[in-house]
């Protein structure tokens, strides 16, 4: 019996603890006003940040957001293989090197988090927001229907929220 009140009390202790570290998603999510569902339901997605202060939180958004752009740099290059219209490849190729440019700057974006140097954070991050909508243009000009519409707006809305987050370090 005695154990099973040892064990009661740890579980409730450890249940306590969790949620408190949970406090912080929730906290860093309704703090920067940005999409509260999609904001913890993005950083949930990875175990780490249970445990994450608000830096860790915005490196995790980073690189949930490379993560993206790198899938997204992925699907243009099976896209191109594929299609045979000339307008469709330019604009591919133009968004294929808008993306390969994110990733770079998304690097440099968790290594400016991690070196404290958040106002160059948020200076690549404020850049890589718009890429999304840099590509779209691409096809709208040449009045071509848009493969990639949700990879550009998933594109924008994790830049963003990471751009919150950072936003919140100084």
């Amino acid at each position: 019996m005695a154990a099973f009140i040892a064990l009661l009390c740890f579980l409730l202790i450890l249940n306590q603890s969790s949620s408190l570290v949970n406090a912080s998603v929730s906290e860093t999510c309704k703090a920067i006003g940005f999409n509260y569902d999609f904001c913890v339901a993005t950083l949930n997605a990875d175990p780490k940040s249970a445990s994450a202060d608000t830096q860790g939180l915005a490196i995790i958004a980073t690189n949930i957001s490379k993560a993206n752009a790198t899938s997204t740099e992925s699907t243009i290059s099976i896209l191109l293989k594929k299609t045979k219209d000339n307008k469709t490849s330019e604009c591919l190729n133009t968004c294929s090197s808008m993306y390969s440019d994110l990733i770079d700057r998304l690097n440099d974006t968790i290594t400016a988090i991690t070196s404290k140097r958040y106002f160059d954070a948020k200076i690549y991050l404020s850049a890589a927001v718009g890429v999304g909508d840099d590509c779209e243009t691409q096809f709208a000009e040449l009045k071509v229907k848009s493969p990639l519409t949700k990879e550009n707006d998933d594109s924008q809305k994790l830049s963003g929220l990471a751009l919150g987050i950072t936003s919140l370090l100084g």
